[in-house]
């Protein structure tokens, strides 16, 4: 998996899926990412169906799910901030966004894991704790990713997948195609190549 997450339009969207992205993240939390149902709406339908479609909130913001649900196709639903999350909402996957040390507490398919930080705060951090708290989940990595560190952030982790915002921007919420394409390129030679590792393994 790899998630350009953050995107505020429709020709954004169309670039990652073109440069290989396999989600993309909308969100609907207070950020200069943020989009409206609306915008969400359009950026969608600019989208290949096989391209997942992740809506990204915080657990005050899903008193506005159902409304938004009703505008936007949305395959997930990743929720920062919050505890005790039901599996799916409205029948979509919820995927928790956590520090990695509680990684191991939510029994979900899927868990993004960011910066001890805090989610959005595009700093790096110990990848290598994915293997330590949460080996053998499906953990999709965020939190100070870039085309610079990717690979390596992979070589470490072993997650199921990666998550980017910032780190492809040349503004906060303005995606540069260049670093797009440099990031999906890649993280997906490394994440080809944990996979060979693991299946000889």
């Amino acid at each position: 998996m790899i998630k350009i997450c953050g995107i505020t339009d429709a020709a954004t969207a169309a670039l990652a899926a073109e440069a290989g992205a396999t989600a993309i993240g909308l969100v609907f939390a207070d950020s200069p990412r943020r989009v409206s149902a609306r915008q969400a709406a359009e950026i969608v339908r600019a989208l290949p169906r096989e391209i997942e479609r992740i809506g990204v909130f915080r657990r005050g913001d899903l008193d506005r799910l159902p409304d938004i649900l009703e505008q936007v196709d949305l395959d997930a639903v990743q929720v920062h901030r919050a505890e005790d999350l039901p599996l799916a909402l409205h029948g979509r996957e919820v995927i928790p966004g956590v520090r990695v040390e509680f990684a191991g507490d939510f029994p979900h398919g899927r868990v993004l894991v960011d910066s001890p930080l805090g989610e959005g705060s595009g700093v790096a951090w110990n990848f290598a704790d994915v293997r330590r708290f949460a080996q053998g989940r499906r953990v999709i990595l965020a939190g100070g990713l870039s085309p610079a560190n990717v690979a390596e952030a992979i070589r470490l982790a072993r997650p199921y997948g990666v998550d980017v915002s910032s780190g492809v921007e040349r503004a906060p919420g303005v995606k540069d195609a260049t670093l797009v394409r440099a990031f999906i390129q890649a993280a997906r030679e490394a994440l080809d190549a944990v996979q060979k590792i693991e299946v000889k393994a």
